[in-house]
């Protein structure tokens, strides 16, 4: 089932929308998501962040410290980090990630969440995300 409409499959900012409870697993990406990472929507479909994604150098705390913060959806804004990750062809990046909770209109209910993966430079200072 697709997830994202129209006005978000060919936004520039590449996004990921995942189920709401562990262990996330992916229901839809973009084609910004698809070119970042370098996975066809197939197979994002299904597959975790985790699994996709997390290579040698993940710091797996900042990773684990983004996700203990999803577990309660009722409580959940938004948060961000910044994370080292892999595309499919083993290539790795820095990757500022914001996650965000999706609600249904009429309900209010967090009905998934949204994931918001943004490409930093290698020569950037990452002071301003150190207590992100």
């Amino acid at each position: 089932k697709e997830i994202i409409g129209n006005r978000t499959v060919h936004q520039p900012r590449a996004i990921a929308i995942t189920e709401i409870q562990p262990p996330f697993k992916i229901v839809d990406v973009n084609k910004a998501w698809v070119d970042l990472c370098g996975y066809s929507r197939e197979q994002a479909v299904g597959a975790t962040i985790k699994t996709l994604l997390h290579g040698p150098e993940t710091n797996l705390e900042v990773a684990q410290s983004l996700v203990s913060r999803l577990v309660d959806v009722d409580t959940f804004d938004e948060s961000e980090a910044v994370v080292v990750n892999y595309r499919s062809d083993c290539k790795k990046f820095r990757n500022h990630v914001r996650v965000g909770a999706l609600r249904d209109e009429k309900s209010g209910n967090v009905t998934h969440l949204v994931g918001v993966f943004c490409k930093l430079r290698d020569d950037l200072n990452d002071e301003f995300y150190a207590n992100v």
